[in-house]
């Protein structure tokens, strides 16, 4: 599941900038509200990748057995 949102997420961020250069030329307001949206989407992409960072991390530690 994360994968995948994290593939539309970044299908997101890669086409927004052309979409939104696009609808900035047909109407300013969509091409304002799609890169406000455009925003959200790649802060949500951060988000994902710095929780999935931290499970990562929390099973690295977990599994770390440099102790012995």
């Amino acid at each position: 599941m994360i994968e995948t949102l994290k593939k539309v997420l970044l299908l997101v961020a890669v086409l927004g900038q052309v979409v939104g250069i696009a609808l900035l030329v047909v109407s300013i307001w969509l091409g304002i509200l799609f890169y406000i949206l455009y925003g959200l989407a790649i802060i949500a992409l951060f988000i994902v990748l710095i929780v999935e960072r931290a499970k990562e991390k929390e099973e690295d530690d977990k599994n770390d057995y440099s102790d012995y």
